[in-house]
């Protein structure tokens, strides 16, 4: 429990900076740079640097490939978060995600590793839809506009969550910390060759979020590995994507000053009764 709780809360912090970072640090490319760079230096730190290629270890090629797929989703994610909040705001961009985070990595633990919840955890995740589709009720009648990239968001978040399901179903549990290794150095490799190519110079805006993003970045991801182990994919998945919202909604409100309507304070209450039951 504790492993996920932890999760929640590295998550929430993730978008609340990368919100922070909105017109402060204009290199985007760079700040996913340095939040990558900081991701594989925790990495080795954990690891050991002397144990990043275990070659002769079982599971590694398994693994090594599992971490550059997820490499690239994990940089496709945060480029879609980022034009996503620029467009949307944190909000509903955050929903969406989340959104994705929750269905299809629910349907992968469903589909293919024979994960079965009970009556009420079906309930409970059917209410945390519902609170979603609520609380993506901005009001606001342009935002049909954006509803492709958001769809494309909701997508690649679901993608990239789901690998660590995948992971550890078929990679090596005592190889996770390479594991992040290789997923974060494919996805700083992609982010710095874009940076460069944008000719973006990093300034202190950009290595302090950079900085910011990346910690939370990686002990979401460390923990996130152990909670699915921990508790199992059908509680894990549900209950952190709402729990998320619902911290990242309420930073919206009271850090970033937006506005939300009473469909969207409705689907609060909604979103405690489903982690509940999700819990059960």
């Amino acid at each position: 429990m504790l492993a996920m709780i932890l999760t929640i809360l590295c998550s929430s912090l993730l978008s609340i900076f990368m919100r922070m970072s909105e017109g402060k640090a204009r290199g985007k490319m760079t700040v996913l740079a340095v939040n990558y760079l900081t991701c594989i230096l925790l990495a080795s730190g954990f690891s050991g640097v002397s144990s990043l290629f275990p070659a002769q270890a079982e599971g590694f090629s398994i693994t090594l490939i599992l971490g550059i797929i997820t490499g690239v989703f994990y940089m496709l994610t945060l480029v879609f978060n980022q034009k996503c909040i620029a467009t949307n705001g944190v909000v509903l961009s955050s929903v969406f995600a989340k959104l994705g985070s929750l269905l299809v990595p629910l349907a992968v633990a469903l589909c293919f590793y024979g994960d079965r919840p009970s009556p009420y955890q079906l309930i409970g995740a059917a209410l945390a839809v519902v609170s979603i589709v609520l609380i993506t009720d901005n009001g606001k009648k342009g935002a049909a506009a954006s509803l492709l990239l958001l769809m494309v968001l909701l997508l690649v978040e679901g993608l990239s969550s789901s690998m660590g399901k995948i992971f550890n179903a078929e990679g090596a549990k005592a190889l996770s910390d390479q594991y992040l290794f290789y997923t974060f150095g494919s996805a700083l490799i992609i982010s710095a060759a874009a940076a460069i190519a944008k000719k973006e110079k990093p300034g202190l805006q950009e290595l302090l979020y950079g900085f910011l993003i990346g910690v939370s970045n990686f002990f979401a991801s460390r923990f996130m590995l152990q909670a699915v182990d921990e508790i199992g994919a059908v509680i894990f998945y549900p209950t952190r994507g709402v729990l998320v919202i619902l911290l990242i909604t309420l930073a919206g409100v009271f850090l970033f000053h937006e506005k939300l309507r009473k469909k969207q304070w409705l689907a609060m209450g909604i979103i405690l009764c489903a982690v509940a039951l999700l819990n059960i």
